[in-house]
């Protein structure tokens, strides 16, 4: 997707990188596990968790965290996210492990770039050890009238997702909120120590919950240590748009494409040839078994598009 390189691709370069980074546990589902297996396979002591069904954030880190071992140093991330500055981002990595080997529950906050109601926002308390501050409170995705008080009031971080803590010290926390998910997360395991462990059919019982939800919202431990490394969660058509190489009218096209007057647009045709005429900011998404047309400033409601699209 970016670069010709997969997003996948990308996160599992960027946490290498890290010093003394030890090989990854992936946690995916099974339809995407050869895929994982293949990006995987250069990677000595690489580990996948496969989930019977996807159950939100907090399962997942729960089971990498057993997995992990309770002294091991665990760094939370998602796939879809972009990263330019890594060394940075390695750099914020050591001082959430020592706020970590302190016994905090770190998140990393985004100083905000724009009003986005696509993201969650962290409130920024008193400032603690190693360029951290205590989290006042997490605020969810907000109005758009909302987020633009939230983005410019320099009190408030978007929440990149991304979290870091000692294993053993996030399953306490999880443990003391959430008793019931980490016993059926453990269960899910057995006692399968492979490279590759297939969760068990009690998985997919769990709740479907975040760790925001789950622990970062209830623990006293919270951290936000800031983050500046040029990060987009690559979750939207817009953020999408900002990441691809643009032409000199603003647009990005990919595929048999024929503009005219066509200004800071997302343009891909993947099974025919689109031609676009007399539009500006938009999104025009062409594959074989649908058509997707709307304008890149409405991008996040494409989830609730596409519900409303499922054949009954």
């Amino acid at each position: 997707m970016i670069g010709g390189r997969s997003l996948f691709d990308l996160t599992l370069e960027r946490v290498a990188a890290i010093p003394d980074a030890a090989a990854p546990i992936v946690v995916t589902g099974a339809a995407h596990l050869a895929l994982v297996s293949e990006a995987l396979a250069h990677i000595a002591g690489a580990r996948v968790l496969v989930e019977p069904s996807g159950r939100n954030t907090a399962p997942a880190a729960i089971a990498a965290a057993l997995v992990a071992g309770e002294g091991e140093v665990l760094l939370i991330v998602p796939s879809d996210h972009l990263i330019s500055d890594t060394r940075g981002f390695a750099e914020a990595v050591a001082r959430a492990s020592a706020c970590a080997e302190e016994g905090g529950i770190v998140t990393f906050g985004i100083t905000p770039t724009r009003s986005e109601t696509g993201y969650g926002y962290i409130e920024i308390g008193e400032a603690r050890r190693h360029g951290s501050f205590a989290v006042e409170r997490f605020k969810e995705k907000p109005a758009p009238e909302e987020a633009e008080s939230l983005a410019g009031d320099g009190r408030h971080l978007w929440n990149s997702g991304m979290f870091l803590a000692l294993a053993g010290r996030f399953l306490t926390e999880a443990e003391a909120f959430r008793s019931d998910l980490v016993a059926a997360v453990r269960a899910s395991l057995g006692g399968d120590d492979g490279a590759v462990i297939t969760l068990g059919p009690g998985f997919s019982e769990v709740e479907s919950i975040s760790i925001d939800y789950a622990v970062m919202e209830k623990t006293g431990e919270a951290l936000v240590v800031p983050l500046d490394v040029g990060w987009d969660d690559v979750g939207s058509y817009l953020s999408l748009l900002e990441a691809l190489p643009r032409d000199a009218n603003g647009n990005h096209v990919d595929g048999e494409v024929t503009m005219r007057d066509v200004n800071g647009s997302l343009v891909m045709a993947t099974s025919r040839r689109v031609a676009v005429v007399g539009l500006s900011d938009y999104v025009v998404v062409e594959t074989a078994d649908a058509v997707l047309v709307l304008p890149v400033s409405r991008s996040q409601e494409v989830r609730e598009l596409a519900k409303r699209a499922e054949p009954d």
